[in-house]
């Protein structure tokens, strides 16, 4: 094989690593749309992202399996079709239940083309070149996994959501053209017999209760039937598939594997970094769409830092692998992922966007010195067991991504929850130390809880509701009933002090203006001159009067000129408590993720050894 040739079928299989682990991700920002297409709830809809999720870190393992014993070419262009054909599906989907069956076998494709690509580009180049090939493998998936909000984005802006699947398509035929014709056959030799059913289904039921549960324990709630159900299940499943496995003569997943602490420790780093990737890709665009309601393009232009780091920062971090071995890299990996976390933490409303996309520099440094894991995890293995090392360590990212959105989105539920009824509580407090008529006061309050009715979503609340509680007290305001006077120390209460005194001057002026015209009536018939001079008072005392009325006109607009400030102060004083609620609800949950992973780090100092003498 020439070297254009290795160089064209390794591009062929990076196409396809790229694409399934990108529609683990890009599908998120499409989901909004989806659900308003499809008129469906917002927990039926997201079963199109968790299904697709669950298929991938389920089928891993078993595809990586099946790969190694039956040829991987012939897999991979199984895998190739389904993922393409079901993404043209996907597509064209005509109904919600259609859309998340479609899903789940272009997850199901995409498990069986995401582990065997590193295998079957170390059969291209050879294991004399694995940490090259394991690199780009390594940043194109990290790439891929950090890309899938922004390109999803940018479609999302400029086509319908049915591009983010129709974009497979193309690039699937490309891919599936180029390994038919470029790339030769491998196998794992030392396999023999057939494949392990009993280790197959336990390993499914067990990956897949573990998966479920994660994924979806906020949903049922974690204490529901379901969920403990499903997650003792997994648990009990994958004890018993580790008995059966240990004893079988040609199990599905070799447990001597795992006595090479490079893999485990390697697979649990690749772990953790599926398991912080969810601060910066999702964690951080709720934060960038619902609370700073930026567009979903806006966000996914400030989080692709992120990726195009980590196309620098993989490779460079795997040429010090060469130099100084796989430990060092990966904790420090580790350790910059940690601190950006940290750094993310100190993000609030007001934050520079500048400042922001530092942070994710910073974190994208981390994610792809922290990916070098992906190489060290089969380095010290056997060229032929490369497959089941790259399925092992591939399947540790998905599950630690569902490890991440179950622990990290639920703190920040819990967390944005509090701060709504802290914010409810202030805001409450705020309008009532203003002065307010007692109607405008009453709407404020139900408008306020209502406001503040919904629970379990980063988004304070719906922009309907905003509009309703404005347009609801500017309503009300409009009443002249019991307006309060202008608070004390304020111009507006001087004003109104002022033309209250003029407005009494004027009253008393009329008051004695009357008693004259009533006086001159009186005497009208007994001189001429006095006659006239009746119609002259008669004629003040009607002046009198209309400027006695607009003085009371005045005095009513000031005091709703100062109850629509006192308004605009309490709407501006909520707005900040808000915000600065809402900055620390998302920020506990960073720290709850740099924390995580700052305890975990020292797994890294087991990522590589000395080789063994021969």
């Amino acid at each position: 094989m020439s070297k254009a040739t290795k160089i064209i079928s390794f591009i062929g299989l990076t196409i396809a690593m790229f694409m399934g682990t990108l529609d683990s991700t890009i599908v998120n920002i499409a989901l909004p749309k989806i659900m308003t297409h499809f008129n469906a709830s917002l927990t039926d809809t997201s079963w199109v992202a968790t299904i697709y999720t669950l298929a991938l870190a389920v089928f891993m393992i078993t595809g990586s399996k099946i790969a190694d014993r039956y040829g991987r070419k012939k897999i991979m262009l199984l895998g190739l079709a389904l993922f393409g054909g079901f993404s043209a599906a996907c597509m064209l989907a005509t109904s919600l239940p259609e859309l998340i069956a479609f899903r789940f076998f272009q997850g199901l494709g995409g498990a069986i083309i995401t582990p065997i690509v590193l295998p079957m580009g170390i059969e291209i180049f050879g294991k004399a070149h694995m940490s090259k090939i394991a690199s780009v493998v390594g940043a194109v998936t990290a790439l891929a996994a950090a890309g899938g909000p922004p390109i999803g984005g940018v479609i999302i802006e400029y086509a319908s959501w049915r591009w983010v699947f129709g974009i497979n398509v193309p690039l699937t035929i490309v891919a599936f053209l180029i390994v038919a014709m470029g790339v030769r056959e491998s196998y794992d030799e030392s396999l023999a017999g057939r494949i392990d059913l009993p280790g197959t289904i336990l390993l499914t039921l067990g990956l897949g209760g573990l998966t479920f549960g994660l994924l979806e324990g906020r949903q049922y709630g974690w204490q529901s039937g379901i969920i403990l159900g499903t997650l003792i299940g997994g648990v009990l499943a994958i004890g018993l598939f580790i008995f059966i496995e240990s004893k079988v003569k040609h199990p599905l997943l070799e447990l001597d594997l795992f006595r090479e602490k490079t893999l485990t420790a390697s697979s649990l780093v690749y772990f953790l970094t599926g398991f912080a990737l969810v601060s910066p890709t999702l964690i951080l665009n709720y934060f960038l769409q619902d609370v700073l309601n930026d567009t979903a393009l806006h966000a996914a232009l400030i989080i692709i830092p992120v990726s195009l780091t980590i196309m620098v920062a993989m490779p460079l971090g795997t040429k010090l692998f060469d130099q100084v071995g796989a430990v060092p890299v990966t904790l420090i990996g580790l350790l910059v992922m940690a601190a950006s976390l940290l750094l993310l933490s100190f993000i609030t409303t007001t934050t520079p966007k500048a400042v922001i996309i530092t942070f994710l520099v910073i974190n994208g440094v981390g994610f792809g010195f922290s990916s070098v894991s992906l190489v060290a995890s089969v380095k010290h293995l056997p060229k032929n067991k490369s497959g089941i090392g790259s399925g092992i360590v591939n399947a540790a990212r998905q599950i630690g991504t569902c490890l991440g959105i179950a622990i990290l989105v639920t703190v920040l539920d819990n967390n944005v929850n509090t701060a709504k009824q802290h914010i409810h509580q202030d805001a409450i407090q705020i309008v009532d130390r203003q002065q307010l008529s007692p109607k405008v006061n009453k709407v404020a309050h139900q408008q306020l809880n209502s406001l503040f009715s919904t629970t379990g979503s980063a988004k304070l609340t719906t922009k309907n509701k905003q509009t309703n509680l404005r347009r609801a007290l500017k309503q009300a305001a409009k009443s002249q009933v019991d307006l309060p006077q202008p608070q004390k120390g304020t111009d507006l209460h001087q004003v109104y002090q002022a033309q209250k005194k003029l407005a009494l001057a004027t009253d008393n002026l009329k008051a004695g203006n009357q008693q004259l015209a009533l006086t001159l009536t009186k005497l009208e018939n007994q001189n001429t001159a006095i006659s006239k001079l009746s119609v002259a008072s008669q004629k003040i005392n009607l002046g009198n009067q209309k400027i006695s009325q607009g003085q009371k006109k005045l005095l009513v607009g000031l005091k709703q000129l100062a109850q629509k400030e006192a308004l605009t102060t309490a709407l501006r004083k909520i707005k900040h408590t808000k915000n600065r609620q809402l900055s620390q609800a998302f920020s506990y949950t960073y720290l709850v993720g740099a924390v995580i992973v700052l305890i975990l780090s020292p797994i890294a100092l087991l990522t590589d050894r000395k080789p063994l003498k021969s």
